[in-house]
């Protein structure tokens, strides 16, 4: 190996393991929305609303660094693919981060306290948490078996999502003004959990996509 292409893949993988850095913060933001939630801690909400502008400037980093490697190196095949990949998957990531912040602005202005639509908020986190861990795992184990399981997980989360909606129309459509007003608060949460989940099926996609060089739409 020369050493223009030691440092290439220096390079490379300093990128790779920024996205995975990237990938372990925006799963912290998830963590903290479930303590958040079960100790209706308004500071812990905080945390993650502050958290991420230090999320967006790593993804910034990564696009600096995906560029400057494809100024310089000119990478084909391969090598051009695993850069895309990196540049997807951070894109994807600061999106769910993004959903987690809207969730925590919701626990901070929500005044009414509704232990049933924390409970569905609690669930449905955990899920996409578990979804979150198994997806930056196969990302770095570049394992897409591993990553078409989670996009399966993504199937169970949409059927959870679609029932606990029914539930929080129909508080909406029976319930006093104040009940429904809180009920459809709650739906515009579940909502962020939904569509976390629909990034976490694309960086599915981009993991075999790395591996094969195949595009496929899953779920």
């Amino acid at each position: 190996m020369t050493n223009n292409r030691k440092h290439f893949i220096d390079e490379l993988n300093g990128l790779y393991n920024k996205v995975h850095n990237m990938g372990l913060e925006v799963l912290q933001g998830y963590y903290k929305i479930l303590k958040a939630c079960e100790q209706k801690s308004n500071d812990i909400a905080e945390e993650i609303i502050d958290n991420d502008k230090m999320i967006n400037d790593i993804e910034i980093s990564i696009n600096v660094d995906a560029y400057l490697l494809i100024a310089k190196q000119c990478p084909v095949a391969g090598d051009l693919r695993r850069i895309i990949t990196a540049l997807k998957v951070a894109t994807d990531l600061e999106r769910i981060g993004d959903y987690a912040v809207n969730m925590a602005k919701y626990l901070i202005h929500t005044k009414n306290e509704n232990q049933e639509h924390l409970n569905t908020i609690i669930f449905l986190s955990k899920h996409l948490v578990k979804m979150l861990e198994g997806i930056m795992e196969a990302f770095i184990k570049e394992d897409i078996k591993l990553a078409l399981e989670v996009d399966e997980m993504d199937e169970t989360l949409d059927e959870e999502y679609k029932v606990r909606v029914k539930k929080l129309i129909k508080v909406g459509k029976e319930k006093t003004d104040a009940e429904a007003e809180e009920a459809m608060r709650a739906i515009l949460v579940v909502k962020q959990l939904e569509r976390a989940g629909d990034h976490i099926t694309n960086i599915a996609e981009n993991i075999v996509y790395l591996v094969n060089g195949k595009r496929v739409e899953l779920n």
